[in-house]
């Protein structure tokens, strides 16, 4: 070999190297932590996946949809999202606080887990790494019900997005009077929870002029393909982080 073929050769490696370079610090600049709170006398995990370091940063809980965590398709690659873009993604094990019962996604008790989540809230909020003034949250199905639910019900809630949800029957028209900005992600093809449950959503936030927006994957059914899995990911992390920096930014204007 040539040392002008030689030289070529480093520079190329040397370029792969800096292209992985980024994903790399970015990957190893996230930690993961292990919680938990109390909710009538049982355990509720919280699995924190956060920026490094101990830095106060904004926060939004990531909530599993009716088949619980799983293989989490649905929870770690948004969590991981998140925290790459500076916000600590707690991922809620909410289904602990029902302990032993049976019917766990069961509509019977969606008030019960709506309880358990707003401990989470509480929870969340208290953590010193944690910065003040409200959360995000995303829920996949049944956690994007969950979501929409704690938008309108509590104003702790600063941001929402929903994959697969709706507005919960559960909630009577008269109480849905506010939404913080809110993202519905949706599949047109969705046999499990219709996508017309989501235009109906949609456009209960604009009767009260909520802010926010609406995309409908076509071709695609309650569980995604790569592609659109892939943008979901990509846009649900944004519009949190996106959301909640404004949020945070205006509360401290209003401060000053």
């Amino acid at each position: 070999m040539t040392s002008r073929a030689f030289i070529h050769g480093i520079a190329a490696l040397l370029a792969v190297l800096m292209a992985f370079a980024p994903a790399v610090v970015r990957a190893a600049s996230i930690e993961r932590l292990q919680a938990a709170f109390l909710h009538d006398g049982k355990s509720v995990r919280v699995e924190i996946i956060r920026p490094a370091g101990d830095k106060p940063v904004p926060a939004a809980l990531v909530l599993h949809g009716a088949s619980g965590i799983g293989r989490g398709w649905y929870v770690y690659p948004f969590a991981e999202a998140l925290a790459r873009r500076g916000v600590a993604a707690a991922v809620v094990h909410y289904y602990d606080g029902l302990g032993k019962r049976r019917g766990k996604a069961s509509p019977r008790i969606f008030h019960t887990r709506d309880r358990i989540l707003q401990k989470a809230v509480d929870y969340v909020m208290s953590r010193k790494d944690v910065a003040p003034g409200g959360v995000g949250i995303y829920g996949m199905s049944l956690g994007g019900f969950h979501a929409l639910s704690l938008g309108v019900l509590d104003d702790r809630v600063n941001a929402v997005v929903s994959l697969g949800g709706a507005l919960s029957r559960h909630i009577p028209a008269k109480d849905v009077v506010r939404l913080p900005p809110t993202l519905l992600l949706h599949g047109s093809r969705d046999s499990v929870v219709s996508v017309n449950r989501a235009l109906e959503t949609s456009r209960a936030m604009e009767r009260f002029g909520a802010h926010g927006s609406i995309k409908i994957y076509k071709r695609e059914g309650h569980s995604f393909s790569r592609a659109a899995h892939a943008d979901a990911v990509e846009m649900a992390a944004r519009f949190l982080s996106e959301s909640l920096r404004s949020t945070r930014q205006l509360a401290e204007s209003v401060r000053r």
